[in-house]
């Protein structure tokens, strides 16, 4: 029995249907107690990641299985983190160390492909950078991200909502531009390396 076999029994002791929608749903549920907020997250987001996919004409049920997914990983609890990712092989980088709420994208796609089912590269990426994105992040990335910022799961409104949605008038990218910048300059626990790259991409770029 492995750390990853006692958090498979722990978080995702579910009878799973196939249905990724259905499954994600009944692991929210058997985690209510701890994690009320989950399936009502996860489920706007994945709806705001197609709403956003159909206005950029990318690949709709792509960015809403994304969305969907792209905080299932939250649910290991901060204590297990480092443990578990070096069990299971993902990397783990010094800012990820300092805070492990960081390593809860690559979980996610870790989970979105081993337990969930999900093989599609671009969809696992997508969840994988969804908190800082990084350099050169693809469209879907982009949207997944995004989605995530617009139906954050904060309490009240965003402070750089009515910003980002403006942006969203000009184009992706702009509205993408105007997030990293916003988010790189922010009161953050660490500077993770894959923000920065983000932040090296569009610094200075103008866009359209």
């Amino acid at each position: 029995m492995t750390l990853y076999d006692d958090v498979k029994g722990c978080y995702f002791n579910v009878p799973m249907t196939g249905d990724v929608i259905e499954d994600v749903k009944r692991v929210c549920t058997v985690n209510q107690a701890t994690h009320a907020y989950l399936w009502r997250h996860l489920l706007n987001v994945a709806n705001e990641a197609k709403r956003l996919a159909k206005r950029f004409d990318l690949d709709e049920d792509a960015a809403f299985t994304a969305g969907l997914l792209h905080d299932i990983g939250g649910l290991i609890p901060n204590e297990q983190r480092i443990a578990l990712a070096e069990l299971l092989d993902i990397a783990v980088l010094a800012e990820e160390r300092a805070v492990p709420m960081l390593l809860h994208g690559k979980f996610s796609a870790y989970f979105a492909a081993d337990i969930f089912g999900i093989t599609s590269s671009e969809i696992l990426s997508a969840i994988t950078y969804h908190t800082t994105l990084h350099a050169n992040a693809t469209d879907l990335e982009k949207v997944v991200c995004l989605a995530d910022k617009i139906k954050w799961d904060g309490e009240g409104t965003p402070p750089y909502l009515l910003d980002l949605l403006q942006a969203f008038n000009l184009s992706l990218d702009i509205a993408t531009q105007f997030f990293i910048g916003y988010l790189y300059n922010s009161d953050l626990l660490v500077m993770h390396p894959w923000l920065i790259e983000a932040h090296d991409f569009y610094e200075d770029k103008v866009l359209r």
